[in-house]
């Protein structure tokens, strides 16, 4: 899935408005993605599901464990104006 879920807490300190795209960054790597509200999170956690779009952002290391890790990843969530990449466009990103 190409989105993040967000607290509402979160989506108005970001000034996110519907509609708006945000860049999901981590010392691994950054995605542009789109975002729905998720009363059940709690402000400063984002649910990334698993996915093409996900896995930009995810360390490739799996302390052997055969699966990267996807937890407790420190990001930054910023608004933009860039569009997210379709699955075709991240295969072709990652054969370059």
């Amino acid at each position: 899935m190409n989105h993040i879920q967000l607290c509402p807490e979160d989506v108005e300190k970001l000034g996110l408005k519907e509609g708006n795209r945000v860049k999901v960054t981590t010392d691994f790597g950054s995605v542009n993605v789109a975002w729905i509200p998720e009363k059940g999170l709690d402000s400063g956690i984002v649910f990334f599901p698993y996915g093409p779009w996900a896995n930009q952002v995810y360390s490739s290391t799996t302390g052997s464990t055969g699966m990267p890790l996807m937890k407790g990843i420190p990001a930054t969530i910023m608004p933009t104006d860039e569009k997210v990449l379709s699955i075709q466009e991240i295969v072709e990103k990652l054969r370059s």
